[in-house]
C-alpha cells in the first residue's frame, strides 16, 4: 500500500509540476494587465492540443513505428521544451514594460 501511495504522489508530482511551470513562464513573460489573458490561452492551447492531438499524434506514431519511436518522441519533445524553457529563463515582462517607458 506504501509503494501504490508514493506512485501515486510522484505521478501527481510529475504532471502537476511541468504544468504549473509552463503558467508560471507564460505569466512572467507579460505584462501584469495581461495575466489573465497569458494564463487563460495556456490553458486552452495547453489541454486543447496536449489532450487532444497529443493523443492522435502518439498513437499514430506507435501505429505506424513502434513503442520505441513513440518514447524517442516523447523524449525529444521533453527535450525541445525543456530547451526552449530554458531561452525564456531570465525574461520579465513586467522588466521589459518598465524600462520601454
Amino acid at each position: 500500500m506504501g509503494v501504490i501511495n508514493f506512485s501515486l504522489i510522484m505521478i501527481g508530482f510529475w504532471i502537476y509540476g511541468p504544468v504549473m511551470l509552463i503558467g508560471l513562464q507564460a505569466l512572467d513573460l507579460v505584462p501584469k494587465k495581461a495575466a489573465g489573458t497569458a494564463a487563460g490561452l495556456t490553458g486552452l492551447f495547453g489541454y486543447f492540443f496536449g489532450s487532444f492531438s497529443a493523443n492522435a499524434m502518439i498513437g499514430a506514431a506507435v501505429d505506424a513505428f513502434g513503442w520505441n519511436f513513440g518514447f524517442q518522441l516523447i523524449l525529444g519533445a521533453s527535450v525541445l521544451a525543456t530547451i526552449l524553457f530554458g531561452i525564456t529563463w531570465n525574461l520579465r515582462g513586467q522588466t521589459v514594460l518598465h524600462d520601454a517607458k
